[in-house]
């Protein structure tokens, strides 16, 4: 790998919350011939690099819609990766020209924006969805495009968890460390940036562990705010400078990193609905029984087993309703409108705002798709 290779992994990880896009359009990966598959994803650098590296060795073709440089996931929810990409994406690149099939293979985590049959209608594809993460690619196409059910859950490992509290804490580092410096020179910068670093991983490392959502919360970061001004103070001790000045701007710099990550630990995460979205807004998903039809398209899409198929009385059932992180894919997958948000004191949002709609960063639904 060269250095510039290395050089933009890194870009792409720290700023990974920001939109960084890649050219759209079409990707042979491989040597794909009329009868490869064809699959479909964003065009965020950091997603294309992974999957042309999953991918190796393989012959497929790769579409790359343009979601303005923003993760599959992220676009789907934000109205940027919805059946209007996808059906740009098919004709602007002359796919259907270069193979046999017309079936596309959808990233799961873009449930919440695509509708396939739209895109069936609008461009004669069908579309299946493939699993939830992109390293289960290989043994997804290896089993003839079968998604198993362990695939469909959205997983967070370590590794991960510890590469997006780098976007958190390195920026909040660098900005905080170079302003407590100002204040207290730079031991107390050096202090406070290592703190941060440390207190923030740390969060994320521990996250199985945690409550980052609804007012227990607080004590989380609480607790890791108590760790950071203890390391910064430990920091400055070694650095012979442990004055009480400097380990009370330690301790105001340790609280001022875990409220940064206050703002919406949670909506950076696959296990919690985002605590913007859902402040004073908070629904469960609700089912019309004499509406569901049993097709099995929100089970296919959910990312944490909130539903279950349910044999004997051919329906769906929601067997994990605490589970539900109210990403509203179950409810734009299904072909009955049998799904929906229910909130308390009866209110209900349709299926049909659900799918036209989508949240801006204060919770509200006014982003039109």
């Amino acid at each position: 790998m060269s250095v510039s290779e290395i050089l933009a992994r890194i870009r792409d990880t720290v700023l990974r919350m920001f939109p960084h896009a890649a050219t759209p359009g079409l990707i042979p990966i491989g040597d794909p011939g009329p009868d490869a598959p064809v699959l479909l994803s964003c065009n965020f650098t950091l997603t294309l690099r992974r999957l042309q590296r999953v991918l190796a060795g393989r012959d497929l073709w790769l579409l790359a819609a343009d979601t303005r440089g923003i993760n599959v996931w992220c676009a789907a929810g934000g109205g940027y990766l919805t059946h209007h990409q996808v059906i740009a994406a098919i004709r602007s690149t002359g796919i259907d020209r270069l193979v046999n099939h017309r079936e596309l293979v959808l990233p799961q985590l873009a449930a919440t924006g695509i509708e396939p049959r739209r895109v069936r209608a609008a461009t004669g594809w069908k579309s299946r969805w493939g699993p939830a993460r992109l390293e289960d690619l290989p043994a997804y196409l290896d089993r003839g495009l079968r998604v198993t059910r362990r695939e469909r859950r959205m997983r967070f490992p370590l590794w991960e968890r510890l590469e997006m509290a780098s976007m958190w804490a390195v920026w909040t580092a660098l900005i905080e460390g170079a302003i407590f410096a100002l204040l207290g020179g730079w031991q107390v910068g050096i202090g406070v940036a290592v703190s941060t670093l440390l207190s923030v991983g740390g969060v994320f490392a521990a996250l199985p562990h945690l409550v980052v959502f609804g007012r227990g919360r607080w004590l989380t970061y609480a607790g890791f705010a108590v760790l950071g001004a203890g390391i910064g103070s430990a920091v400055v001790l070694l650095l012979g400078a442990a004055t009480p000045r400097a380990v009370a701007l330690e301790a105001i710099g340790a609280v001022i990193a875990m409220a940064v990550l206050s703002i919406d630990l949670a909506g950076t995460t696959p296990w919690y609905p985002s605590s913007i979205n859902t402040f004073r807004n908070f629904a469960r998903i609700d089912l019309e029984v004499e509406r569901c039809t049993a097709a099995g398209d929100c089970v296919q899409v959910c990312p944490a087993e909130v539903l279950r198929m349910n044999g004997p009385l051919r329906r769906v059932t929601i067997a994990r309703p605490g589970a539900c992180i109210q990403c509203g894919a179950c409810i734009v997958q299904c072909p009955s409108d049998a799904l929906r948000f229910l909130y308390p004191g009866g209110r209900i949002i349709p299926p049909s705002t659900i799918r036209e709609t989508r949240m801006n960063m204060l919770g509200r639904r006014t982003v039109e798709v």
